[in-house]
Parts: C-alpha cells; structure tokens; sequence
C-alpha cells in the first residue's frame, strides 16, 4: 500500500539535498536569472519613447498642449516652460531638453513664428517631434493646417504566432521552458544518479517500495518547476493573461517529461556525466520548443506537432498572451498526455528489471 507519509520524507530529503547542492542550485537559478536579466534589459513595447522639450510662449497660446497632442500616442512629450530664449538655449546646451521651442510673439498677420533650438545628436524621436511643431503652431494661433493627413494601421498579411509576443514576453516564455526542461531532464536524474552512486537508494529502499521512491523524486521536480516559474513571473513582474492555462501548461511539460529524466538516471547512474553531458541534450529540446513559435506549416511543423515540448510551449504562450496566438486547443494536451503515460511506462519497466 502507497504510504504519503514515506513520499513526503522522501520528498523533504530531496529538497535538503538540493539546497546542498551546487551544481541542482545553479540549474535552479540560472534561468530565474536570465530572465530577471532580460526582462530588465530589453524594450517594453507598451513604453512610449519620450522627447524632452523646452518651450518658451510667453503669449500663453498653448503651443505646448498642441505639440502634446500632435504626437498623441507615439511619443511621450515632456515639456519643461522656459522664461526665455536665453535659458532655453542654455537647456539644449547642457542637453538638458531634446530641444527647445521659442514662439515668437503673435501678429496679426502672417503665419504663426517660432524658433527651434536643437541639441546636437538630436535622437529620431526629437527630430520626429520636431516635425510636429508647424502644425502645433497653427492649432494654437487657432488656424486650420495646411494639410491634413489621417494615419491607418495596415495588418501584416503573414505574421507567425511568435511575432505576436513582445521581445520581453517571448524572452521570459523561452527562459521558464528552459527551466522545466532542466528540471526534468538534468535536476531530477542528477538526484536520482547521485543517491544510486553514493549508495543511498539502497537505504531507502529497505524503508520504502521503488513506486514511492520514484514518486517523491518526481514530485521533488514538480515542486522546483513551478515554484521557478513562479519566481520568474513575479520577479519579472510578467502580466499572465489566463494564469490556469499558464501554470497549467507548465505542469503539463514537467509531466511529460520527468519520466524520462528519471529513467536517466537509473539509466545513467553517473551524476557528474549527467551534470556534464545532459546540458547538451537538452539543447536540441530547447531548441524545437523555441522552433514551435516561429515555423512556418509544412513537414517540419507536423514534427513539431507529434513531440510534447512544442505543444507545451504553445500552450504557454496563449496562457501568456490575450491573442492567444496559437489557440492550441485538446490536440496539445492530447499530444502531452500520450507522452507522459509513454515516460511513465518505460519507466516503469524498467524500475522493475532492476528490482527499484
């Protein structure tokens, strides 16, 4: 009879080993890492660029408004009021301001008049700011445009599912799918390797049966994947669109997989060649997990479709994006589901030849 008391002092010897372990630990934090990493260093694709701007309208005509208005939601103008056309020029000068604005003061007739006053390396985003100020002028003085132009944005006619990611949110996907898979295809066998090397499984085994042996290890890996992919969202501060899907997903891809990292390491009872070698195999299951994002339908999509960490990592995806880009749907977790009973059956067979 299964004992959850044995699995759970199994399990809590599992998590004191791995907080002991180095080599578990650096497994463990270096994807948290590279995402925190990335999330901080790449473009937020909902941060406007910003242009800073000085202006000096003494007449109070509200050119600075218009020129807000102007840009509308390209660019974030922020204006600095300016007495005069001295201290806006000592402003640009100190590249205090992108650039400065100084309206001349009104007349009767004419056009509307004003000096710009640009620092140098204006950046694009100025410069495109500064294309704006003849317009904003003529609003303010209360007059019409001379032209008028109306922007639409065009549909691409082919755009991957990928591409419907921002950079920040496709950076962090790949990072917690790395994470999972090192999981369970490095941190579990590295566990079980070691305690068949060192002797300890045979301990265990005269206190509990090998079923509850091998359920508290994968558990162990349940537990150090999702609380990693945890971490990495709130450390990243990732917005999850649908969080069952998400996580739900995530547990899925340990699922599949962990049956196979176990029989590794019964297989490859070596936790230093594990540690050495797996690295490079889990490079190819890194790989066609990112491939699933961006491959366009034919032979090599239909591959994609039969292995068990591309549906995860689409499931992932429309956890994390309201697009939803992929709408992977039952066929997915059909696909993860056929895997992880396969994992489990080899496992098993081959725990019982070596009498585990």
């Amino acid at each position: 009879m299964v004992s959850a008391r044995r699995i759970l002092a199994i399990l809590i010897k599992d998590l004191r080993d791995a907080g002991r372990d180095g080599r578990i630990l650096l497994l463990l934090l270096m994807p948290i890492g590279l995402a925190v990493f990335y999330n901080a260093t790449l473009p937020n694709a909902h941060e406007l660029p910003t242009a800073q701007v000085a202006v000096v309208d003494a007449d109070g005509r509200g050119v600075a408004r218009e020129l807000r208005t102007a840009a509308g939601n390209s660019v974030n103008v922020e204006v600095q009021n300016t007495r005069n056309r001295l201290a806006a020029r000592t402003l640009v000068a100190a590249k205090d301001v992108d650039f400065a604005v100084v309206v001349a003061p009104t007349q009767r007739r004419g056009p509307a008049r004003a000096e710009i006053l640009v620092s140098e390396g204006a950046s694009p985003t100025a410069q495109s700011v500064i294309a704006l100020v003849p317009d904003a002028l003529t609003r303010a003085a209360g007059r019409a445009p001379a032209a008028q132009t109306q922007v639409r944005v065009v549909a691409a006619t082919h755009r991957k599912p990928g591409d419907m990611l921002e950079s920040r949110e496709l950076t962090v996907l790949l990072m917690v799918v790395l994470l999972l898979v090192f999981v369970a295809m490095m941190v579990v066998p590295i566990q079980i390797a070691e305690e068949i090397e060192t002797g300890t499984l045979g301990a265990l085994r005269l206190a509990a049966p090998g079923p509850e042996i091998l359920a508290a290890k994968a558990l162990a890996g349940f537990l150090y994947g999702l609380a990693g992919v945890g971490l990495i969202v709130l450390l990243t501060q990732l917005h999850v669109h649908d969080p069952l899907l998400f996580f739900g997903a995530a547990f899925a891809l340990i699922a599949s997989l962990v049956g196979f990292g176990l029989m590794m390491g019964l297989l490859w009872p070596n936790s230093a060649a594990i540690n050495t070698y797996a690295g490079f195999l889990t490079l190819p299951l890194i790989g066609l997990a990112a491939a699933a994002l961006f491959v366009d339908p034919g032979a090599f999509a239909t591959i994609l479709d039969l292995l068990p960490f591309p549906q995860a990592t689409k499931l992932l995806a429309d956890g994390l994006s309201p697009h939803t880009p992929f709408h992977a749907g039952l066929g997915s977790w059909a696909v993860i589901a056929t895997w992880a009973l396969l994992g489990y059956l080899i496992l098993a067979r081959i725990a019982s030849r070596r009498e585990i």
